[in-house]
């Protein structure tokens, strides 16, 4: 999957339950510090990438709800994946 389209999909995401700014400003940071650059993101990648999102969502919303939104994204990346 393309970067892009990973980021931009997390953010939709997450956006309602932390906001704009934080949603996209977290992944991008996330992004950086794994060395995910504009290209593709493997289903590795993804992975950690959204562990690593899962456990700061945990500190604003809760083990339960985080988990929740996690899941959430993983069913949107998976979708477009099969696009």
């Amino acid at each position: 999957m393309l970067t892009r389209d990973a980021l931009a999909i997390v953010v939709r995401i997450m956006a309602p339950y932390v906001g704009d700014t934080m949603a996209r400003s977290a992944t991008e940071a996330h992004f950086q510090r794994m060395g995910i650059a504009n290209g593709i993101i493997d289903d590795v990648q993804l992975d950690v990438l959204l562990a690593k999102l899962g456990s700061g969502l945990n500190i604003f919303l809760g083990k339960e709800r985080s988990a929740t939104v996690i899941a959430e994204v993983r069913a949107a990346l998976a979708a477009e994946a099969r696009r």
